[in-house]
């Protein structure tokens, strides 16, 4: 020991240079994670506020999944400005006079991530598959009734064929990407599609990294790396925009007052638009109570969207009266609104049997919200508006996939939740409002049932459009007296991005297409 020590006394100048070089080392290989962990040179680093259920485009609606879909597929079609479908993988398509039958003529430049050419088998598999008896998806549902045969009659031809008239058909398969042959076992957790962005690996409920995809067809992203984090905290992903950890955030469920602070901070822009998402009271109208109409306009009287708008959401919203957003052909700005009137909500609830009892409430209901913090302010909002008519809200936050799953199963009475991009096209009423729509056959969770509402989509899908027009007019009309959903706002569409992120063009539902378009400046 006293001979080590000795040696480590002599040595003592040259043992300070080794350890000042080890630690210079160290401080380098720090330096050097500190930017991986970071944002580099031609890598955008995002954050999300929920996990991605499954990557596979032909199965979920959930938003989360949607957004990313945009990043790795593409689909025969693509929504322009106007919220109309255009060609995407097609590059043109045509339907016959009766609607029946559509042709879609594709692109030949176009390649899969695995090199695979693209062609007609590769659509011809992508809908039989999602179509198969076993196969689990939302998205069939559009066409579960009504879709005859997908054909192949050569490389570049797809032919739909339907079993009645369809002239939704191309807006229906927009959100469908389309995956190479044989490739559905891997789908769900190693994606390949087509779109500006490449699968590169996944942590799971962690992150997801892309890289850009060097032969897409609508030419290379400018971003050589892309990586999604996921962050279901609203604080965390505040700190990571704010440190500089995270570049972009696109309706990442920001309470408004965070927002409002991120305007201030230095080297970080926030820009927003109004958006056509829908936050709207989801109505289980096969609940005992909630059956009675009077009672659900009682609700939608009772409830001070002004206050909420201006107060909790900062003014990061719109009022809504309708399904469809205001920019949308067929809205309907004379359907019945519903003012926040607490005596008439009261007279309502009256009418409908359920009088004051004291000082006890006239009924209880329970509403679900997501666990998000500014979706559990709201439900609060909401509880304390409806308890001064004599209504009690139990709030139950639930995790995001066990919400859903209620929500789909009818497991509720009251739950809050935003549709996102699906209410841009009138075919969001036979997705949500016709008897035949319940699931898993459609997202008609409120088991909403009307013989016109129903007979008025059927006329639809072969009327012209000022035919067309009335009849969406009727149908918002019918809805606003109904109300399977109680509608609230429209949210503002938010992007809060850091300073070297530029050439994003804002989208109104939060589209994550216009990603690919992104400079970083170095």
């Amino acid at each position: 020991m006293t001979r080590i020590v000795k040696r480590l006394v002599g040595d003592f100048p040259a043992l300070v240079m080794a350890m000042e070089a080890m630690l210079a080392i160290l401080l380098v290989a720090g330096m050097a994670i500190g930017c991986r962990r970071g944002t580099g040179s031609g890598e955008l680093v995002m954050v999300i506020e929920k996990r991605i259920p499954t990557f596979d485009p032909r199965v979920s609606s959930d938003s989360a999944a949607e957004r990313f879909r945009q990043l790795v597929f593409n689909g025969l079609t693509r929504k322009n400005e106007n919220f109309e479908p255009v060609p995407d993988l097609a590059e043109r398509f045509e339907a016959a006079d009766d609607f029946r039958t559509f042709t879609f003529y594709l692109r030949r430049d176009v390649r899969f991530h695995n090199d695979h050419k693209l062609s007609s088998l590769d659509v011809k598999y992508t809908f039989e598959t999602m179509m198969a008896g076993g196969f689990a998806s939302d998205k069939k549902a559009e066409f579960i009734r009504t879709l005859a045969a997908v054909e192949a009659p050569d490389p570049w031809t797809v032919i739909f064929r339907c079993n009645e008239a369809f002239p939704g058909l191309p807006n229906a398969i927009l959100p469908v990407g389309i995956i190479p042959e044989g490739t559905t076992e891997q789908q769900a957790t190693k994606p390949v599609g087509t779109g500006p962005f490449r699968f590169v690996s996944y942590t799971e409920d962690q992150e997801v990294e892309l890289e850009g995809f060097g032969d897409y067809f609508d030419g290379k992203p400018s971003i050589g790396r892309l990586r999604v984090r996921i962050v279901p905290d609203s604080s965390t992903r505040e700190s990571e925009l704010r440190k500089g950890s995270a570049d972009l955030a696109i309706n990442a469920d920001f309470d408004p007052v965070t927002i409002e602070g991120l305007r201030q901070v230095p080297g970080i822009r926030v820009e927003s638009i109004d958006g056509t998402n829908l936050t709207h009271l989801g109505v289980n109208l096969n609940d005992p109570i909630l059956r009675e109409r009077r009672v659900r306009q009682a609700i939608a009287h009772g409830i001070d969207r002004d206050s909420i708008i201006r107060d909790i959401l900062r003014g990061q919203a719109r009022p809504a009266v309708s399904a469809l957003p205001r920019s949308q052909w067929a809205y309907e700005a004379g359907a019945k609104s519903y003012d926040y009137q607490p005596e008439m909500a009261q007279t309502l609830l009256d009418q409908a049997g359920y009088p004051v009892k004291g000082t006890e409430p006239r009924f209880r209901l329970t509403l679900k919200t997501s666990t998000v913090a500014i979706s559990r302010k709201l439900g609060e909002a909401i509880q304390e508006q409806l308890r001064r008519v004599g209504i009690a809200i139990e709030l139950q936050p639930l995790e995001r996939q066990k919400m859903t799953q209620d929500m789909s199963e009818g497991n509720f009475q009251l739950y809050l939740n935003t549709s996102v991009g699906g209410n841009q096209s009138t075919d969001f009423f036979k997705f949500a409002y016709a008897t035949t729509s319940a699931p898993p056959n459609g997202q008609n969770r409120s088991r909403y049932s009307s013989s016109e509402v129903d007979s008025l989509l059927t006329e639809s899908q072969t009327a012209k459009r000022p035919r067309r027009k009335e009849i969406f007019s009727r149908i918002q009309s019918i809805l606003a007296e109904d109300l399977p959903h109680i509608y609230l706002w429209y949210p503002t569409t938010t992007v809060v991005r850091r300073d070297r992120v530029s050439g994003l063009n804002l989208e109104p539902s939060g589209d994550w297409q216009v990603v690919r378009r992104v400079s970083l400046a170095n």
